[in-house]
């Protein structure tokens, strides 16, 4: 069942929101406004509902979304180095800088600030919301996208994200979805330090002071603050006295490398809840970002954010891949468009 409301009025036009809901109760709250995933109710072992995302008090702060909560994140998530990047044509293309002498999240005109048109369909044990998006070259960006992106959600209780996206000439994409994860709930006003986290990957990215890769890797396997591959509490080594977690002020902000030997990707765990969510994604990396840097105490569904409050898991291609050694994994063209599909399957941990 899908159920649509008008929720608020921002600058830009009327923010509706779009429930799905399936048989077993849990519930998936989309915006029309960047795509945003406002509320994913699941129950505990317990029987308990709550949302187990990260969400603001005050709904008109998604207007501007300061911490990208929820939201689809496009034309290419995380940093572009100095907000440039060269294509075969050797055109040097100059994008937005904001964030400091870097882009980010596809800059301000980016898709998490960009009204969706949304077609919901029920469908026999599935519910799926459409969402479509005509993006004109700007900013820097060459190519006139058609982009669209699905949400499903099943009777399994398996959230579903589908992109694709096409281009008239050459150009970049590498999206993902930035929804903050707390198992516990909003309720209990927790951090997610003693969450669960398996992730099946052998090497993650070394970053430096502006979080852009160096091109340094670390072999998880050699370094036990980065070794997910058995599973692990998230802050079972702390968020600080490794020089790669202090360089992110205090947490994990890193691209890890998926070695796609797993039936899953990564496992995300949260003991008092009982609640497990397996992530199964076609992108090479995971994006693992703790909320490290927390500007200001914004009021939540409940409580004031605080660093930790969530993870974000942003399943996408290694960050700033247009200047690494493999510049063709972000590159689309009329004949190669864009498309990625991640997995989210919730369920109660024995």
């Amino acid at each position: 069942m899908i159920c649509q409301e008008r929720v608020a009025a921002f600058a830009q036009g009327l923010a509706d929101q779009y429930t799905m809901r399936n048989k077993n109760g849990m519930e998936l709250a989309i915006l029309n406004y960047g795509g945003v995933v406002r509320r994913l109710v699941f129950a505990d072992k317990t029987g308990k509902e709550d949302n187990r995302v990260v969400s603001y008090g005050d709904i008109s702060l998604y207007e501007e979304n300061p911490m990208f909560f929820g939201a689809i994140i496009g034309r290419v998530a995380g940093r572009i180095k100095q907000g440039a990047f060269c294509l075969d044509d050797g055109k040097l293309h100059l994008l937005e800088r904001n964030e400091g002498r870097q882009h980010l999240h596809g800059g301000t005109s980016g898709f998490h600030h960009r009204f969706w048109t949304v077609k919901p369909i029920e469908e026999n044990g599935r519910d799926r919301l459409e969402l479509r998006l005509q993006d004109k070259s700007h900013d820097g960006y060459p190519g006139d996208l058609d982009v669209c992106v699905v949400y499903t959600l099943s009777d399994d209780n398996v959230w579903r994200i589908e992109y694709h996206v096409e281009t008239d000439v050459p150009t970049i994409c590498n999206m993902t979805n930035h929804t903050y994860f707390n198992l516990a709930g909003a309720w209990q006003h927790r951090d997610v330090l003693a969450h669960g986290l398996q992730i099946q990957a052998d090497r993650v990215a070394c970053v430096d002071g502006e979080t852009l890769p160096t091109g340094v890797y670390i072999e998880t396997a050699t370094d036990e603050v980065f070794d997910f591959a058995g599973g692990r509490q998230i802050g079972q080594y702390g968020m600080c006295g490794h020089p790669q977690l202090d360089v992110v002020q205090g947490g994990y902000d890193h691209a890890f490398l998926l070695n796609k030997n797993s039936r899953e990707d990564l496992v995300l765990y949260e003991e008092t809840s009982g609640i497990r969510v397996a992530v199964k994604t076609s992108e090479e990396a995971v994006v693992v970002y703790t909320c490290n840097k927390v500007p200001q105490a914004y009021r939540l569904e409940q409580g004031e954010l605080k660093p930790h409050a969530g993870v974000t898991l942003e399943t996408q291609a290694m960050p700033d891949r247009i200047h690494s050694a493999q510049p063709e994994t972000v590159l689309i063209t009329k004949e190669k468009p864009y498309d990625s599909c991640t997995t989210y399957a919730f369920s109660i941990e024995p």
